[in-house]
């Protein structure tokens, strides 16, 4: 049985101007982060990797009450989204891994948390298994585990779309970003959000294919590290599932929480539960 958090609160509060934004100089390329919290706190930071397509402006409303003042809270740009390097090849979930990785050796972290969002859950996942002494603990929201229905949707609904000459894919994936985002999100929120989805190019949807051939359910019952995983309304995935599979875990579902726009709509009770799971002894 898992717990059940409930509500809705527009994350009002974002304090952006305690967020601070700069480039990390990777062996394959810059990676763009946004980050909060001490450099110096006793806490150990806390990664946030987003959904695709997205940015790590999806974590922003959220990242300073993830810190609390007490610990540093870096959200990256998954490469070929965001302002990050565009890779050069299609790659696979394990391709944006190594290339996550090398941000905490770069800053010399030497163990970090985890917070991953759909592909970002499917991301921290691999990171727990390829770097079992960089990662402390993972945070998985709406995890991928994909029935095989589920993963030819995915595959067959990827986006967003290649561009096109007329400028359709644009209004598509408007229509796209109407309809799955809650009407209580404001429209200028939606807006920014819009634009990020296009910020790789013509290869942005390369991160939704990448999940879409990623077989979490054959990769979790790897991962000893604990796991909170928390399941919104109607995802696209099984959390439930990925819970069970795991072998330290705990489950949480966020009853009346949105799949999409979630980090805006309900900022307090995420972070609540995130943090309390971060700070267990």
């Amino acid at each position: 049985m898992g717990d059940t958090v409930g509500g809705s609160t527009l994350g009002a509060d974002t304090r952006s101007d305690t967020i601070s934004r700069t480039f990390v100089e990777t062996p394959s390329g810059q990676i763009h982060v946004r980050e909060t919290g001490p450099r110096d706190g006793d806490a150990v930071p806390l990664l946030c990797l987003h959904q695709s397509p997205a940015s790590s402006l999806t974590f922003a409303p959220i990242l300073p009450h993830l810190a609390q003042g007490k610990r540093r809270v870096l959200a990256l740009d998954t490469p070929g989204f965001g302002e990050s390097f565009r890779p050069a090849h299609k790659p696979g979930i394990v391709d944006y891994t190594q290339w996550i990785a090398d941000v905490p050796d770069t800053l010399g972290l030497p163990r970090v948390d985890l917070l991953g969002y759909f592909t970002g859950a499917a991301i921290a996942a691999e990171l727990a298994l390829l770097y079992p002494d960089l990662v402390r603990r993972v945070v998985m929201v709406g995890p991928p585990w994909f029935s095989e229905e589920q993963r030819q949707k995915a595959r067959e609904n990827a986006w967003p779309g290649r561009p096109r000459p007329d400028g359709g894919h644009l209004m598509k994936e408007w229509d796209r970003v109407m309809t799955r985002y809650p009407d209580t999100l404001p429209l200028d929120i939606k807006a920014d959000l819009f634009q990020e989805f296009f910020r790789g190019g013509a290869n942005a949807i390369w991160g939704e294919e990448a999940v879409a051939e990623y077989d979490l359910s054959q990769r979790l019952g790897g991962v000893t590290q604990p796991v909170l995983v928390m399941q919104p309304d109607a995802f696209h995935g099984d959390g439930e599932a990925a819970h069970r599979a795991l072998p330290d875990s705990r489950y949480l579902r966020l009853e009346g929480v949105p799949p999409l726009g979630l980090f805006h709509l309900n900022t307090m009770e995420i972070a609540t539960a995130v943090t309390a799971f971060l700070d267990q002894p």
